[in-house]
């Protein structure tokens, strides 16, 4: 019985593991864009104008949401506007501006490392001004 009872508890461990490592991998596997987006460019012009409008709660302003993924194109511009510091399921909103010049945010993270795309965005957006840029 006592083995049963241990073979049951590593079985089950096998299989959260497992589950959860798959939930935390499809984030970044599905969003080959963050590898292009590092880290925080805050002199770039776009950086400094929609930077405002996300951080790792989410968004400081409404943004439109889209109701389908646009098309994403590698060759595209990627620019990473946040970091999730302390905040472990926060999220992380990347610009891309496509080859056509149309822009959108794609925020990435929650528990689940859920994406949405928010846009397209208006060239002459304003967004608040940034708390961490005071």
């Amino acid at each position: 019985m006592h083995i049963k009872t241990k073979t049951s508890k590593f079985l089950k461990n096998i299989l959260i593991t497992t589950l959860l490592g798959s939930l935390m991998m499809t984030a970044s596997a599905q969003n080959p864009w963050q590898t292009l987006a590092t880290e925080v460019k805050a002199d770039h012009p776009l950086v400094k104008q929609f930077q405002g409008c996300v951080s790792a709660v989410g968004l400081n302003t409404d943004l439109p949401l889209l109701e389908k993924t646009p098309s994403i194109s590698m060759t595209g511009t990627f620019l990473r506007l946040n970091d999730t510091g302390r905040i472990r399921d926060g999220y992380v909103h990347t610009l891309y501006v496509a080859p056509d010049k149309t822009m959108y945010i794609i925020q990435v993270g929650g528990i689940a490392g859920t994406q949405k795309f928010f846009g397209p965005l208006d060239a002459a957006m304003k967004c608040p001004a940034n708390p961490e840029q005071k």
